[in-house]
């Protein structure tokens, strides 16, 4: 795992400023402590830089790395899984290794197949690839988004960078915000792929790749792999399918030169990594999780002790109180770069920081609940088509009493209001949207805002299953849209933030091939989510587990926003100068704060949403350019 960074002057071939590039790098420094690199290429304007956390190979991995005769040079954030195995085919199609690294193998795979080497790609990869010969500059990024590659195209250059910081400090880029992915963040708490909140500046869509040369750049899909239904004979031909890739993915991605443990929730996802690695070392695992002060219902303490009881892990746990939140949250809006409203991002991070004192790599249970279904927006999506098939009338009749009574959920209320909407794209955008739209177009001053950027999200990937049905079609999407732009974004984030690499196998591409094949009547059955999965984990893990009641990982953010963070959110919202004044009607907000604190409605997403929006304004647009990349470029933590 590492951090790379560079430039492609490819109208004006102007070679990389030394100084420049140089703070580029040291930008991202904390995704990458033990090393550094840099390549020039001053003839064709070309600078790749690299920051390195060595995983695998560590002696001769450095990078930027090229091959035999230097006309392909790389920068790699990342771990590709099955080297091992693409690098004894390259050897008997008579290319010569000089490193036991992964990154060498992507260079030789590229000259043996080109750019449809990279779906063969299993792992999770942000890489700038030059090709001297050709004259263009390539950066691909994972199927699933499981690593962040952002860049900016002006029109004679192209910037790029595993994080935002580097890409800003170039003084010719502006520190704008792009209103309608702000209308984006606000409504869905996250900007879809391939916006960000800053203007011009975009993330490379999961299994996409950015083609560079002097006539500019394209966008090129380089994996499609389109799921179609396989008919089984019976269960336990399925079950002993996902037993075997799940085995496999999490074996594979134990591979590692270094220390390694895992992130345990106690749930069913992370039990099943954790005990599958136990059964394959011979020496206790490490296992890391975390619980919250003040008897929060919701802690897993007791479940996630329980699981490494069983296992026999080495556990180690650490509690967060409200008083932690407020003082790390600039912390981690500085590191997240882009607002991303999850309530859980911060708990993250300190549980991340706990494991890096004990390892250098993790595996994680993130990314099980898009494919396998485990969401209470799957289970309405499922059953959705019953309640569609009841004549107009009677479920007006249905539908009115239910949303006029509707508890104080908000989640609930946009289940209950998307039920009755026959178009599939329409449905998930009215699903993935966390503030009424009433609401929303009376929040904001500006009356140019596009409103309708998630539907063009949606459209991104939707069409293509339009031969599955509702279910599987938004596990579909739901695993190229909100997974990487939001769970795995600040997965990687707050990870890196602390030089931690962690690892996702639910995201197995073998795996994910089986599961998004599996019909939905193997999803959810009755009232069981994630149903396959849980037949086929009973053979890592016991029934106590397995029918626990999925918590998830939550944090008792309404509860603090009832006290502790009240006073916090109320006087940065509405202070003379905040950035709330300048883009919001406050009078809404205000009316917001009201009906939330006297728990008429739950608006504690939304809230979350403006403070955190409120302060990365701060950090990233209030500072003059001089202000902000003295404080990017510097390797002192402020916030710690």
């Amino acid at each position: 795992m590492c951090g790379i960074t560079g430039l492609f002057n490819y109208k004006n071939n102007y070679p990389m400023d030394r100084n420049l590039s140089t703070e580029m790098v040291r930008t991202i420094s904390h995704r990458g402590p033990d090393d550094e690199g840099f390549y020039y290429d001053d003839d064709c304007g070309v600078f790749l830089g690299h920051r390195r956390l060595s995983i695998i190979d560590l002696s001769t991995g450095n990078q930027p790395m090229t091959n035999e005769d230097e006309t392909i040079w790389i920068v790699f954030n990342g771990e590709i899984y099955n080297f091992p195995v693409l690098r004894e085919e390259l050897i008997l199609k008579g290319h010569t290794f000089r490193t036991n690294s992964d990154t060498e193998v992507i260079i030789h795979a590229y000259e043996e197949w080109g750019i449809e080497s990279f779906s063969r790609l299993n792992g999770m990869f942000g890489f700038a690839l030059w090709d001297q010969k050709q004259k263009k500059l390539i950066l691909a990024r994972d199927p699933f988004g499981i690593k962040p590659l952002y860049y900016i195209d002006n029109g004679f250059s192209v910037i790029f960078g595993s994080e935002i910081k580097p890409i800003l400090i170039n003084p010719e880029v502006k520190r704008e915000i792009n209103i309608s992915s702000l209308y984006d963040f606000i409504t869905y708490t996250y900007v879809p792929s391939p916006g960000t909140i800053f203007k011009n500046i975009f993330k490379i869509p999961p299994g996409y790749c950015l083609i560079t040369n002097s006539n500019g750049s394209t966008l090129e899909r380089f994996y499609k792999v389109i799921p179609e239904e396989i008919k089984y004979k019976n269960e336990s031909e399925i079950v002993e399918d996902l037993q075997s890739k799940i085995f496999d993915a999490v074996k594979r991605q134990m591979i590692s030169d270094v220390p390694i443990g895992a992130m345990l929730s106690g749930g069913v996802d992370s039990s099943t990594v954790c005990s599958i690695m136990s059964s394959i070392t011979n020496n206790p695992i490490k296992t890391f999780t975390v619980g919250f002060t003040d008897n929060f219902k919701f802690n897993e303490l007791k479940e996630a002790r329980f699981t490494s009881e069983l296992i026999n892990s080495e556990h180690h746990e650490l509690i967060v109180s409200s008083e932690d939140y407020n003082k790390l949250l600039p912390f981690s809006v500085w590191h997240m770069e882009e607002p991303v409203s999850t309530g859980s991002i911060l708990a993250y991070y300190l549980i991340c920081k706990l494991a890096r004192e004990h390892v250098k790599v993790v595996l994680t249970g993130q990314g099980a609940d898009e494919p396998f279904a485990g969401y209470p927006r799957h289970f309405g999506e499922y059953y959705g088509k019953y309640y569609r098939n009841i004549p107009n009338f009677i479920r007006d009749r249905i539908l009115g009493p239910i949303v006029l009574n509707l508890p104080r959920n908000e989640r609930i209320k946009r289940a209950v209001n998307s039920l009755s909407i026959v178009n599939i794209p329409d449905r998930l955008k009215l699903v993935y949207e966390t503030l009424d739209s009433n609401i929303r177009q009376d929040l904001f001053n500006s009356s140019s805002v596009n409103y309708n950027d998630m539907s063009n999200a949606i459209m991104m990937w939707q069409p293509e299953v339009k031969h599955l049905d509702g279910l599987n079609q938004m596990l579909y999407v739901d695993s190229r849209l909100s997974l990487p732009d939001n769970l795995l974004l600040y997965g990687d984030k707050m990870a890196m933030a602390v030089s931690l690499e962690a690892r996702v196998p639910f995201l197995d591409l073998d795996l994910m091939k089986l599961v998004e094949s599996i019909p939905s009547k193997y999803k959810i059955h009755g009232t069981t989510q994630k149903y396959l999965l849980k037949k086929a984990v009973a053979k890592w893990i016991p029934k106590e587990i397995i029918n626990r009641k999925k918590i998830g990982f939550t944090t008792p953010l309404d509860d603090w926003f009832q006290s502790n963070l009240r006073k916090e959110i109320e006087e940065r919202l509405l202070s003379e100068g905040s950035a709330c004044r300048q883009y919001f009607n406050l009078n809404v907000i205000r009316k917001m704060l009201n009906d939330h604190f006297e728990k008429k409605e739950d608006y504690k997403r939304a809230l979350f949403s403006f403070l955190t929006f409120e302060i990365w304004y701060e950090q990233f647009i209030k500072p003059t350019h001089t202000e902000f990349v003295a404080k990017a470029v510097s390797t002192k933590n402020e916030f710690l």
